[in-house]
């Protein structure tokens, strides 16, 4: 079956920023753009073998690549792991659009593996990232706080306090058979992606039951857009940024190859490493206190 024109084939494979309905974040702002390439490069890669999931992978590896020459602090290693990095997350947006178009076009449902894969990616790929831009800033100033800080956001994006606090329910939910058909288990179970259990709509829709997820208050609240910028997409874009104001000071100083220019790397370590710690904190706490109301 030949491959539609790319025009037609944006209405087949849809995904986010494609709704013109949608609700306006961070996110989806940004996807509207990227999908404008995403789009281009997904007909280019229907015409060849590779399956969502293939892509998926090579997607993966070309951030882990990318991220990895972040641990340079020279000009073109430099330049290649962030460009790597940026091609890397479009990819990520084609991986989708291949998936949806080929289980339309052979009659059939998308598959979770898909999905499993893309977010082992969205962890992967910036932990890597921050650990090498921590390191090679590092290397140039000798600052140790600047590897504590890495290591507290690397921490946090593996999500440790989050994978604690589920395999706490799992082990209620196995040891405790009476809470299976409770609220406060449901509450506590939708509660461990964020929001309020006592904003839960139980009784609704899917979007119904959702509604409470945004949270309030500073312990339940939702900082989509915050967590956006420092997680995905937005943490490529705010490196890229800060290797570029690196480079182009270095090279201003005629430095060239070498970047030994490191203060917007080391800002932005410094941001990560104290924003994931107010996270992972508030997260052991959304922990404990769900823990308390069982």
């Amino acid at each position: 079956m030949a491959v539609p024109p790319v025009s037609e084939l944006e209405q087949i494979c849809g995904g986010e920023g494609r709704d013109p309905s949608a609700k306006r974040d961070l996110r989806i702002a940004y996807a509207v753009l990227v999908r404008k390439l995403s789009i281009r490069l997904t007909w280019l890669l229907l015409h060849t073998r590779m399956s969502a999931n293939q892509v998926t992978v090579g997607a993966v590896l070309l951030g882990c690549a990318g991220a990895s020459m972040l641990a340079w602090s020279d000009f073109w290693p430099l330049l290649i792991g962030i460009a790597l990095m940026q091609l890397s997350f479009v990819l990520d947006y084609s991986d989708g659009e291949i998936a949806r178009y080929q289980a339309l076009r052979e009659g059939r449902e998308t598959n979770a593996g898909g999905a499993y894969l893309d977010w082992i990616g969205h962890y992967y790929v910036p932990v890597i990232a921050i650990a090498a831009l921590a390191y090679g800033a590092f290397h140039e100033t000798g600052h140790e706080w600047l590897l504590l800080a890495a290591l507290i956001a690397i921490f946090n994006v593996v999500r440790i306090a989050y994978s604690a606090r589920d395999h706490v329910l799992l082990g209620l939910y196995r040891d405790r058979p009476e809470l299976r058909g409770s609220d406060e288990f449901l509450r506590a179970v939708l509660a461990r992606q964020g929001g309020d259990p006592e904003g839960q709509h139980l009784e609704g829709n899917y979007e119904q039951r959702r509604a409470g997820a945004g949270g309030r208050g500073l312990m339940w609240k939702r900082y989509t857009n915050l967590g956006q910028l420092l997680v995905f997409p937005g943490f490529v874009n705010l490196l890229t940024l800060a290797v570029l104001i690196d480079v182009i000071a270095s090279c201003a100083d005629g430095q060239y190859p070498l970047v030994a220019e490191t203060t917007a790397r080391s800002v932005l370590i410094a941001l990560l490493g104290i924003v994931h710690l107010v996270h992972q904190i508030r997260a052991a706490a959304q922990g404990f206190e769900v823990l308390r109301r069982l």
